[in-house]
């Protein structure tokens, strides 16, 4: 044999080699794929019997089996974990009816669970060849069956039948608009979505029902929905980040006193505290809600809020972060009023108050009864007045005080609490990375009446000098 034959040999068995290893990666795909296939058909049926939780990283799948399982039968719970094996909050529970997981939402939605404080967000999840929409109209695939009825029946009798499953929220035959007679079909909208689902699985079959589509939105719908995209293009940017608010707040603040905050407003979705900035000493955490108007609402109400007493929540709209859409719908419309019925003021802050309050004492600052604090070395050098609110944001400043803290600035929550105190404060701050900070004013006497009481004095071990700041540049109110 010649060395072109050995040569043609030898291609001849590498080209077998490489067909069979291309066949068996191949047949390796198929397999895969279709046992991703199957496993995402098995979660996706029955419809909407997949829950999607935003939860306290610190529960466990035996904590979530122990609640769940009261409402149905648990075929499936996935803690979603990073690469260190730690749970990232999120998680799926798997029904194996809709009734049951429709069950789960309206008696676990809000509740906590265990011994861990934080409530549990509880959603309908996605299936994952849906559009993970935020428009309130998807709210009506949970509520909405889609049906085949006989062209004779009525909607009277229709409504009358599915009564029985739950109370109605309306029945639309469909008909044709010349002939006004019925097409066949019919809508049937419940109040709740246990209800809905107990009509899906046991109504009668010759219906044939499905959860129906959400109606497409009216161009209002769409321009209220794109954050009003059609009056100016600038605001087009709002398409996708429209429903979700950046705050800045104390770092005293934890993730679920975060939470209960932003659920005063109608709408939320979920609150996350993503980092804290050392140099200001402040957190930063996300507000992601179900609508633009819902978060509008929200950045109106608590942009500027108090939370604890002395330090301001700055709420702002986030554009910029695209990664935080979730396999998820909202939740059903009966959980929020409608937009038009959010509360004008926020009495329910009392609550939040009262939290606050408990923070203050947690962070070691003596109360009583009269609402003055104890003569306390080691907060302050000297006895104080009784707290005071802080002055609107958008005062005019009459007076700036400059304040160089020695060694090193005490906590920015101690030095508002205590300059607000002697009344009429605006902000107080620290410049970036300095020992040296701004007190402002609305009214010059407060300011005096500071100065003359600190300066010299210690607030967390940290002796203040206080004194009248150089007239800022131009005529504005910092």
């Amino acid at each position: 044999m010649s060395f072109a034959d050995v040569l043609k040999l030898a291609a001849d068995l590498l080209g077998d080699d490489l067909r069979l290893e291309s066949q068996a990666k191949m047949t390796d795909f198929k397999r895969k794929s279709a046992e991703r296939e199957l496993k995402e058909n098995s979660d996706n049926a029955p419809p909407n019997s997949r829950l999607f939780i935003v939860c306290g990283k610190e529960i466990t799948e035996d904590d979530f089996r122990d609640a769940f399982e009261a409402h149905g039968t648990v075929e499936k719970v996935e803690i979603h974990r990073d690469k260190k094996g730690e749970s990232k909050g999120i998680a799926y529970i798997k029904f194996s009816k809709t009734s049951e997981a429709a069950l789960a939402i309206e008696q676990l939605n809000g509740r906590c669970i265990g011994d861990h404080p934080r409530p549990l967000k509880v959603l309908i999840a996605n299936n994952r060849d849906q559009a993970n929409c935020r428009n309130e109209k998807e709210d009506e695939r949970l509520l909405r069956l889609f049906v085949v009825v006989a062209k004779d029946q009525l909607e009277a009798d229709l409504k009358e039948y599915f009564n029985t499953f739950g109370a109605v929220q309306y029945v639309n035959i469909v008909k044709d608009r010349e002939t006004r007679l019925s097409k066949g079909f019919a809508y049937i909208k419940y109040y709740r979505l246990v209800h809905a689902a107990k009509a899906f699985e046991t109504c009668d079959r010759s219906y044939k029902p499905v959860f129906a589509d959400p109606r497409p939105p009216k161009c209002d719908d769409l321009h209220l929905t794109n954050g009003f995209s059609s009056r100016s293009n600038s605001d087009s940017s709002r398409q996708e980040g429209c429903c979700v608010l950046t705050v800045v707040c104390s770092p005293a603040v934890n993730e679920d006193q975060l939470w209960r905050l932003f659920d005063l407003i109608p709408g939320l979705d979920y609150t996350e505290l993503r980092r804290v900035d050392p140099r200001n000493n402040r957190s930063v955490g996300t507000a992601v809600y179900t609508s633009f108007r819902a978060a509008s609402y929200a950045k109106k109400k608590l942009h500027g809020f108090e939370y604890p007493p002395g330090e301001r929540l700055i709420v702002k709209f986030d554009n910029s972060d695209q990664n935080l859409q979730h396999h998820y719908t909202p939740p059903p419309s009966y959980h929020h009023p409608p937009p038009h019925s959010y509360p004008q003021d926020l009495k329910s802050l009392a609550d939040t108050i009262a939290q606050a309050t408990s923070l203050i004492k947690a962070a070691n600052l003596n109360d009583n009864s009269n609402c003055h604090y104890n003569y306390d070395p080691s907060y302050c050098s000297i006895a104080l007045p009784a707290p005071q609110p802080l002055a609107p944001m958008d005062s005019v400043v009459a007076e700036r005080l400059f304040v160089v803290c020695t060694p090193s600035p005490p906590p920015i929550y101690a030095v508002k609490d205590v300059f607000g105190r002697f009344g009429s404060l605006i902000d107080f701050y620290f410049l970036n990375g300095k020992r040296c900070g701004y007190a402002l004013f609305s009214q010059a006497e407060s300011a005096n009446e500071a100065i003359s009481s600190l300066n010299g004095q210690e607030i967390c071990g940290a002796r203040m000098k206080v004194m009248l700041a150089e007239p800022s540049k131009g005529n504005h109110s910092e």
